[in-house]
């Protein structure tokens, strides 16, 4: 079968982008990869070795300026006809690519519902972050997009969502009726990883984002130091910025710069990504009701255990006091697990342990069989 693959913009070495060209590099269909932007330096090595059509070469800048032109350009993309079925790949904007592709099946990946539209937690915080302004425009971006968002999910004929998470989102806000729908878990890499040892540091791996919350991981540590003021355990926060987040970055440094043992890496390399993994004692995960979140697995194929709130996507792939922790959102909740942990090296190894276990569960390989099997029962 020859498979046409969309997603609006590869530019970063994330989540969407990961799925993506695990799709392509293990299908055991012909595929095409189509996007409307294409950053090699900036995403996978990999995506180099694919069969990649850009389309309008659409720049990336901004965030609701990216909103609106993405989903002008995904709603103008045509894929060719040469393909036997389209796979959309949709965080809140390629389902608009829908509108001139109706003749070819289409099924959805969905890494979740657009969440300003339909997390309300997300969009509090997009609305508290605002200015007068930019809150008015952004409902009436908001109002917009509701237009055409339930128009273009009524013409997948089935959709694969990464977790019950999104899924649920989608459901609540009645984009698409149950009995289309299905739920496939990303993967994660295991092979030629494992620790190399437990060197006293956190550490939290993930783009900057507001709702990544770095701050958390910071002013938890803060809590932690303050109740162990000797202590020789550090922070160390890294990840990838985006030229939009520029600004939440900065903050996050200053933030750091501020406390004493508290690390920011930027733009990591990955053989630098894979060093901070290997020697870490722990991972903190802090996003806000992540879609699925790769981070918990990526510990586990570290055999490192998993700090985390208890929100989202974590709640399914993490089993609580055996792979990780679950806790509230809250500075105090994660510096008392990461005492617990301190004080406790044989625990953190046996957690560890249990989280590889867990993590091996989870391959790449296995996700996209069911892809390619679900698509297949769709054409």
């Amino acid at each position: 079968m020859q498979l046409a693959v969309y997603h609006p913009w590869i530019h970063t070495r994330g989540g969407a982008e990961r799925v993506v060209l695990e799709v392509a590099r293990n299908s055991s269909h012909e595929i095409t990869i189509y996007t409307n932007s294409f950053d090699p330096e900036n995403t996978y090595d990999e995506f180099q070795e694919q069969d990649i059509r850009v389309v309008g070469d659409i720049p990336v800048f901004g965030e609701v300026a990216r909103g609106a032109i993405f989903a002008l350009g995904t709603f103008l993309t045509k894929v060719s006809d040469e393909h036997d079925a389209l796979l959309v790949s949709t965080g809140g904007v390629g389902e608009f690519v829908n509108f001139r592709n109706s003749d070819l099946p289409l099924i959805g990946f969905c890494h979740t519902p657009l969440r300003i539209v339909n997390d309300p937690d997300i969009r509090a915080r997009k609305m508290e972050e605002a200015g007068f302004l930019k809150e008015q425009f952004l409902k009436l971006a908001i109002g917009g997009y509701r237009l055409f968002e339930r128009p273009a999910w009524k013409r997948f004929d089935h959709v694969i969502f990464n977790s019950e998470n999104s899924l649920g989102r989608a459901l609540k806000n009645s984009l698409i009726d149950n009995s289309r729908t299905s739920v496939i878990n990303p993967g994660v890499d295991i092979e030629g990883k494992s620790s190399e040892s437990y060197d006293k540091y956190f550490f939290y791996p993930s783009r900057f984002a507001d709702y990544k919350r770095q701050e958390l991981a910071i002013e938890a540590y803060e809590e932690f130091r303050k109740k162990n003021p000797d202590t020789d355990f550090r922070l160390v926060v890294a990840g990838g910025v985006n030229r939009e987040k520029e600004g939440y970055y900065r903050e996050i440094e200053e933030k750091a710069s501020e406390i004493e043992g508290v690390k920011v890496e930027k733009n990591v390399s990955p053989e630098r990504w894979e060093e901070l993994y290997r020697n870490c004692y722990s991972v903190l995960f802090c996003a806000v009701n992540e879609d699925w979140g790769i981070i918990p697995l990526e510990a586990g194929a570290y055999e490192k255990p998993i700090i985390s709130v208890n929100e989202g996507g974590p709640q399914e792939s993490i089993k609580d006091s055996e792979t990780g922790f679950l806790v509230e959102a809250e500075p105090e909740a994660f510096a008392e697990k990461m005492e617990v942990l301190a004080d406790d090296s044989d625990r953190v190894r046996e957690m560890g342990e249990k989280n590889r276990e867990n993590a091996e569960g989870y391959t790449w390989e296995s996700f996209v069989e069911k892809i390619d099997s679900e698509v297949e029962n769709q054409v």
